[in-house]
């Protein structure tokens, strides 16, 4: 995508990832199921994930797509990055800022049920294999690593 002064623009987006300790203390990732989004749908993704506005940090967008998405209030200071996503894939190169949430207000709900038919919590060494591959390494990577930088379909 070029702008105005002929410079290319990338798109940029958040994925924002729920988690909690379950009653064994395991860690559990809460995932949304997508449908009729055009993108990878009938396919299990973060818990929500949007893209950034024009004059918005990611942050913002975090806090602004958890509430539209899933129901909840966020505090940007509750925010944890995971890491950053160079995706292509469907043509057109993507920025996305990957975030953590484990501290947040609100009862988590689907808010778009024309975008997202299931929400559930599944522990993180048994994840669904109908994910979508570039979460699935996203995860990975955090679990594995810690922070990451990940080019992914390029």
């Amino acid at each position: 995508m070029n702008n105005a002064d002929g410079r290319f623009r990338t798109i940029a987006a958040v994925l924002i990832l729920l988690t909690r300790k379950n009653t064994n203390g395991d860690t559990e990732y809460l995932l949304q199921k997508r449908q009729n989004t055009g993108f990878a749908d009938g396919m299990w993704d973060f818990s929500a994930s949007g893209h950034v506005e024009k004059n918005e940090p990611m942050t913002k967008t975090v806090c602004r797509e958890a509430k539209e998405e899933i129901g909840i209030d966020v505090n940007p200071k509750n925010i944890e990055f995971m890491g950053l996503l160079h995706s292509f894939g469907d043509g057109e190169p993507r920025f996305l800022g990957c975030f953590k949430i484990t501290d947040y207000s609100g009862e988590i709900k689907i808010s778009e049920p024309e975008k997202v038919s299931e929400l559930k919590w599944f522990n993180e060494d048994e994840l669904p294999e109908d994910m979508i591959d570039s979460r699935k390494v996203a995860l990975d990577r955090f679990k594995n690593d810690g922070l990451f930088y990940q080019e992914f379909g390029w």
